[in-house]
């Protein structure tokens, strides 16, 4: 504490630290306010603060000084700690950023990874679902539901071209097998010395030869004009088709003596009729084909409660079909018995234009069968097919 007269001149002082020049604490302090400084002396800082006051009506200016390098030192600590702890707590948000930021792109890595398999051709690869409904979790579902719709599209498309490829193979065996044997004969008569019975039995074979090309070509004919002709909108009576196919296939079933046995309840199906008895005739032939001497086939037509379409069921008690030739049968050229098609001089296209025929009045096609249980073809016409009474 230092004490000064109103003219600066000193009164006390226990400062005992260096002597000081330049006191402007001393010289402007006054009672309006209070004047400091701040001194560093020593190597240590001192906070000094003048004022006037008055005491027994004399004025007196009182200096008040105090060391206050603790103050800084602890202002320079404050600033370490506060500086590792913003360090610390930067390091603990990154490494919190580092973990959140994976855990959120761990689901994109793995979609990532998964689309390059499946780029490569590996279409059964599937991204795990972590069961979450938020949109991470939503794009694992679509993506998994997409990749579902990829894998049928593509196993449809390789089915179709492996049945290309079969129309393509078979449609060649049955081209060539008739041509080998005209060309065979006709090469015999021509180069070789034969009897007049042989000569007879070449001219058969050539013949009957031929004749298959000829019911090969019609039949082609036959299934490409189905799937491009325009199919007729009219009430078709649904008795009247079954009744028209007994009469015409009557004579074949009398020769192997089979039972035919209708059972149809009578409906009004938009369709052309023509085609719809081609249908019948080669399902319920198809039946006759595959039934053993005096077997029996039942035709059963009832409106369906389940969709209030229609049913129409073939049935017959013949040899059946195997489980793995059903997925099959309806391609072109596809035979379960070649040996029994060929002699009833089949070749292989019935089913075939029965599903090109079903496809065009979008009536669906289903075949259940048993080997030695018998087969049941059952046509399904949806409600619209079916000519409604006003």
């Amino acid at each position: 504490m230092e004490l000064y007269t109103a003219e600066n001149q000193m009164i006390m002082s226990d400062w005992k630290g260096t002597q000081l020049d330049n006191r402007p604490e001393i010289t402007r302090a006054s009672f309006l306010e209070k004047h400091f400084i701040i001194r560093r002396i020593g190597g240590r800082r001192y906070v000094f603060v003048g004022a006037l006051i008055n005491l027994k009506n004399s004025d007196f200016k009182l200096i008040l000084s105090k060391d206050i390098e603790s103050v800084y030192q602890e202002r320079v600590n404050d600033y370490q700690f506060f500086v590792f702890v913003s360090l610390g707590i930067s390091i603990l948000l990154a490494i919190g950023m580092l973990i959140i930021s994976r855990s959120l792109t761990r689901p994109i890595v793995a979609l990532s990874e998964v689309s390059k398999e499946i780029a490569n051709g590996h279409y059964n690869k599937r991204v795990s679902s972590s069961g979450k409904r938020d949109e991470v979790g939503i794009l694992e579902e679509n993506f998994n539901k997409m990749v579902n719709v990829i894998e049928e599209n593509i196993m449809e498309l390789r089915y179709h071209n492996e049945g290309k490829q079969r129309f393509i193979d078979s449609l060649n065996h049955e081209i060539k097998t008739p041509i080998t044997s005209i060309i065979g004969y006709s090469d015999l008569l021509l180069r070789s010395k034969v009897d007049e019975e042989m000569q007879r039995q070449a001219l058969q074979y050539i013949n009957s030869e031929a004749k298959r090309l000829a019911l090969l070509n019609s039949t082609l004919l036959k299934l490409t004009l189905i799937r491009e002709e325009f199919v007729k909108e009219e009430p078709v009576s649904m008795v009247e088709c079954v009744q028209n196919t007994v009469n015409a296939l009557s004579y074949k079933l009398k020769e192997q003596n089979i039972d035919l046995s209708t059972q149809v309840e009578d409906v009004m199906i938009f369709g052309d009729k023509e085609q719809f008895e081609v249908l019948l005739i080669n399902l319920v032939d198809n039946a006759r084909k595959a039934s053993h001497e005096g077997g029996k086939i039942n035709i059963i037509g009832e409106k369906s409660k389940e969709d209030n379409g229609y049913r129409l069921r073939i049935k017959d008690r013949g040899i059946g079909i195997a489980k793995e030739e059903l997925d099959k049968i309806l391609e072109p050229f596809y035979m379960v018995d070649k040996a029994r098609t060929r002699k009833e001089n089949g070749v292989g296209l019935g089913l075939a234009i029965c599903n090109e025929i079903c496809r065009n009045h979008k009536i669906a096609l289903l075949i259940e069968s048993e080997l030695e249980e018998g087969t049941e073809v059952i046509l399904k016409f949806g409600q619209r097919s079916i000519v409604h009474e006003k």
